[in-house]
C-alpha cells in the first residue's frame, strides 16, 4: 500500500446538515411594480365583472334608466370605477342579485383556480425566479376577487335565500380552500423533511 500525499489533495467542504434555505432575491423595484400590477389587475377585474353583469344578467332592463316612467319602479347599481349604472326593476331584486352572483362566480372561480395553477407552475414546480414576484400580484388579485365573491354571497343571503345556488357556490369554495390548505401543508411538510 502506497502512502497518499494529502498535501496535493484539494479540500472538500463538508456537507452541513440543518435548515439551510435558499434566499430568493427580490428587487425593491420588482416589489413596487408588483404592487402596481396587483392594483391594475384588481381594477380590471372589477370592471370586467361589472360589465359581465351588465351584458349577461337577464334582469337588467337598461343602462340609462329611460325605460321606466317612475323612479320607484327602478333600482340601480353603479360601477365603482366609472359613472356607469345598471337599472333593473325593484320588484325583481332577488332575481337580479342571484343572477349577478352566478355570473360573477362563473368568472371569479375559474380565474382563481387558473391563477393558483400558474403560481404552482412558476413558483413551485419549475421555480422560475423571473416570475416569482409577479405571481404575487396575480395571487393578490385572485384572493381579492374571491373576497369580492364572498361579500356578494353574504349580500344575497342577507337579502333573500331563494335558491340552492348558494349551497353550490359555497360548496365549491369549501372544496377550493380545503385543497389549497392541503396543498400548502404538503409543501411545508416536504420542505421540513428535506
Amino acid at each position: 500500500m502506497t502512502p497518499k500525499d494529502i498535501l496535493k489533495e484539494t479540500a472538500q467542504p463538508k456537507a452541513v446538515k440543518g435548515k439551510q434555505r435558499k434566499q430568493k432575491k427580490v428587487s425593491a423595484l420588482g416589489i413596487i411594480f408588483t404592487i402596481i400590477l396587483a392594483i391594475v389587475i384588481i381594477l380590471l377585474g372589477e370592471r370586467v365583472i361589472f360589465d359581465l353583469n351588465k351584458v349577461a344578467n337577464p334582469i337588467v332592463s337598461s343602462t340609462d334608466g329611460s325605460s321606466y316612467k317612475f323612479a320607484s319602479e327602478l333600482s340601480s347599481e353603479r360601477s365603482g370605477l366609472s359613472n356607469s349604472r345598471i337599472y333593473y326593476p325593484t320588484s325583481q331584486r332577488a332575481d337580479y342579485l342571484m343572477y349577478k352572483l352566478l355570473i360573477h362566480s362563473a368568472f371569479i372561480i375559474p380565474i382563481f383556480l387558473l391563477t393558483f395553477l400558474l403560481y404552482y407552475m412558476f413558483n413551485v414546480k419549475k421555480r422560475q425566479p423571473n416570475w416569482f414576484v409577479a405571481m404575487y400580484g396575480y395571487l393578490v388579485f385572485a384572493f381579492w376577487m374571491l373576497f369580492h365573491l364572498l361579500i356578494e354571497i353574504m349580500v344575497v343571503i342577507n337579502y333573500q335565500f331563494p335558491n340552492s345556488a348558494i349551497y353550490i357556490i359555497l360548496g365549491i369554495l369549501a372544496v377550493i380552500f380545503t385543497s389549497l390548505t392541503v396543498f400548502m401543508q404538503k409543501k411545508v411538510v416536504h420542505r421540513n423533511n428535506s
